[in-house]
């Protein structure tokens, strides 16, 4: 008699899908080689088990993929002997906290829902989009040539967003603020290249907004000085409260 075998099997009846693990054991009786098998229908410890994994690892609003998946993904690019380049881009919808509190959370959420689908168009097989919080959203584009050919996708991108999104008889207009890194210029990590590309994100932001913007040696400059600034602020607050 040889070794068991265990295989999960996997049928769609009425609509809906049914899993089963099967064993096939061979035994020997009566000087003939058998093969005994049996089921068991595990149809809805593994739905339970999908529901864990999609809500470790899945954004529930958007279904997109959460920062440990993107931060995964690009710690395997960098482990790579020949890695290409590519981009990190970190995007900030524009005033949504006004959105939200105008025309409330649901109409909110499908609009981040909206905001989604429009950034994830024509992305390929090889990038990833991953929502991280609230209205923070990550984008890898592997590979890239050149950061000229980063610029041209963010820009009709940027031309996507813009366009009016209709909600509920709602028309609303919304934008987007990006800051891009590119490997290795950027960083060679995954904390680095983000923190870069929030930090040109900030620069669009203190710029006015919807638009993007690379990262550069002077935006970590500008961004260590307002540190300090912020620190002596509140220090001086803290100082004037206790006098």
């Amino acid at each position: 008699a040889g070794q068991a075998i265990v295989v999960e099997e996997s049928f769609v009846r009425d609509g809906g899908r049914q899993v089963y693990l099967t064993s096939h054991q061979p035994v020997r009786i009566a000087e003939r080689n058998l093969l005994l098998s049996s089921s068991a229908d595990v149809t809805e410890q593994k739905a339970f088990e999908d529901q864990l994994f999609r809500s470790a690892y899945y954004d529930e609003l958007t279904d997109l993929p959460n920062r440990r998946v993107i931060e995964h993904r690009v710690n395997k690019l960098l482990a790579s002997d020949d890695t290409p380049g590519f981009a990190l881009a970190f995007l900030d919808v524009d005033n949504f906290k006004h959105i939200n509190d105008y025309y409330g959370h649901t109409i909110g959420d499908a609009l981040l829902v909206e905001m989604a689908r429009r950034i994830a168009m024509n992305l390929r097989t090889s990038d990833m989009l991953s929502r991280i919080s609230g209205d923070e959203f990550v984008l890898l584009l592997h590979p890239v040539q050149d950061q000229e050919e980063v610029a041209e996708f963010v820009r009709f991108m940027l031309e996507r967003i813009k366009a009016p999104f209709f909600i509920d008889d709602s028309e609303i207009f919304a934008s987007t603020s990006i800051g891009v890194s590119l490997h290795p210029e950027h960083g060679r990590s995954y904390d680095a290249l983000r923190h870069n590309a929030d930090i040109a994100m900030y620069r669009v932001k203190n710029a006015g907004k919807g638009t993007a913007a690379f990262f550069d040696d002077s935006m970590e400059r500008e961004a260590q000085a307002r540190m300090k600034v912020e620190q002596s602020l509140r220090l001086a607050i803290l100082e004037k409260r206790f006098c």
